[in-house]
């Protein structure tokens, strides 16, 4: 704690504050709110719209090369990748009860960070948000075995605990509900094969910042995926390679 204390001195004194450069609905940007949130920090979003191509600018690339979001600058420190910003966050700012720092708990938590990237993929196969949103594609359900079976993995995960690494939330638990969220865009319901990731999905969102750092982005997305990307109109639609 003497060190989070430290930390925010230091912001007070030289006048910073932590700057996020975010897009609203992005899952990852999200997830990093929801670390600021719980770790009490303070900070200011800079919005990026990547619907207007804002991250594909000059100036957005001296911040992150590879012109992606989110984005964090701590004074003169940028760093980007969602999860190593929220374990940079939490190492900074005394965040040991969101990502511990003793050994095996910090394992279990980095090996399930790792696993949420996988989650993520096997779900957009079965989701297919950009190609819905973007290029009038439709859900993939010839790739809901695909979904499951990634709901498996977190269902695996929760048979000995309330939550995914631990008994209380960590990171990892941010990172693994988010594409949660793009399930139930698309009208897929988890509790009847999958009950204590059903179960475990209500507690995150019974997290008091939740609201806060989802609601807002969660309602754009679920915009955009019921009506194909038409609240965008057609010369500001992404192409593929965004």
């Amino acid at each position: 704690m003497l060190k989070r204390f430290y930390c925010l001195i230091s912001l007070l004194l030289n006048n910073m504050v932590l700057e996020l450069y975010a897009f609203g609905p992005s899952p990852p940007c999200r997830c990093v709110k929801m670390v600021l949130k719980a770790l009490q920090l303070d900070f200011e979003v800079k919005s990026v719209d990547l619907i207007t191509k804002e991250h594909k600018t000059d100036g957005f690339a001296q911040l992150n090369p590879r012109q992606k979001v989110p984005c964090l600058r701590d004074g003169d420190y940028v760093i980007s990748e969602s999860r190593a910003i929220a374990a940079y966050l939490c190492n900074k700012f005394s965040g040991d009860h969101l990502y511990p720092s003793q050994p095996e708990k910090r394992g279990t938590v980095d090996q399930l960070l790792y696993v949420s990237e996988n989650v993520v993929d096997m779900i957009q196969e079965y989701v297919n948000f950009v190609g819905v949103v973007f290029f009038g594609g439709k859900i993939k359900k010839e790739n809901v075995a695909v979904a499951k079976r990634a709901l498996g993995f977190i269902e695996g995960y929760l048979t000995d605990r309330e939550f995914t690494a631990a008994d209380h939330v960590t990171i990892a638990d941010f990172f693994l509900s988010s594409p949660m969220s793009m399930l139930e865009i698309a009208g897929f319901d988890i509790a009847p094969e999958f009950p204590k990731t059903a179960a475990w999905l209500d507690k995150i969102k019974a997290l008091p910042y939740f609201d806060e750092c989802n609601k807002k982005g969660l309602e754009t997305m679920t915009k955009m995926y019921e009506t194909k990307g038409q609240c965008f109109n057609n010369d500001q639609k992404v192409k593929k390679d965004d």
